[in-house]
C-alpha cells in the first residue's frame, strides 16, 4: 500500500479514493486580526431565517457580558441590513487613521463595528453582491482596531450565504 501523504493525519494507510490526495496540508482561509487589536473569543449568532431575533439575542449576549465586567465587542456582519448601531442610538461615522478603523462605543462600554457607521448616512442602502460583502466582513477583523476584547459577538446576517461562510473560514 501507498503512503498517506497526508503523513497518516487522516487515519489511513493509503490517499486512494481521498479528496485530499496529493494535498499535504488543507487550505487555510483565516484572517490575520489586526495588529492592534487582541480578541479572545468570538461568538457568532446565526439563523437560517431572517427576523428571528439575532440581533436581539446578540445585543442582550453582548450586555449580560458588558454588566459582568468582560469587556465585549459586537461586529454587525449583517451588511445589507444593519441593525446593532441603532439598537444602542449609535450615529455619526466611525473614525480611522493608519492603524485601522476605531468601533465606536456604547454608553455601556461595548466596542461595535457596522457597515452604516462608514456610510455618508445609517439608510444608504448598501447594494453589494456576494463576494463584495463577504470581503467588507473580513476587513472588519482586518482593519478595526478591536483593542482588547474577551468576547467578540457577531450578528450575522440570514442564511448561508457568502458572509456566514467568510465568518466561518476566517475568524476563530
Amino acid at each position: 500500500m501507498a503512503e498517506c501523504s497526508n503523513s497518516g493525519s487522516c487515519g489511513k494507510s493509503s490517499c486512494e479514493g481521498c479528496a485530499s490526495k496529493g494535498q499535504s496540508n488543507p487550505q487555510n482561509f483565516m484572517a490575520e486580526q489586526n495588529i492592534f487589536s487582541d480578541v479572545k473569543h468570538v461568538i457568532g449568532v446565526v439563523s437560517g431565517k431572517g427576523g428571528v431575533g439575532k440581533s436581539f439575542v446578540t445585543g442582550s449576549l453582548a450586555n449580560a457580558m458588558a454588566a459582568k465586567g468582560y469587556k465585549v465587542g459586537i461586529l454587525d456582519a449583517d451588511i445589507t441590513g444593519p441593525s446593532i448601531p441603532k439598537m444602542y442610538g449609535l450615529t455619526g461615522a466611525a473614525q480611522a487613521d493608519d492603524n485601522g478603523i476605531y468601533p465606536m462605543e456604547t454608553a455601556n462600554g461595548i466596542k461595535v463595528m457596522s457597515i452604516n457607521l462608514l456610510l455618508p448616512t445609517e439608510d444608504t442602502p448598501v447594494i453589494w453582491r456576494g463576494p463584495v460583502l463577504a470581503n467588507m466582513v473580513k476587513q472588519f477583523w482586518t482593519d478595526v482596531v478591536w483593542d482588547q476584547i474577551d468576547y467578540l459577538f457577531v450578528d450575522m446576517p440570514p442564511g448561508t450565504g457568502d458572509v456566514p461562510l467568510t465568518v466561518f473560514q476566517s475568524l476563530p
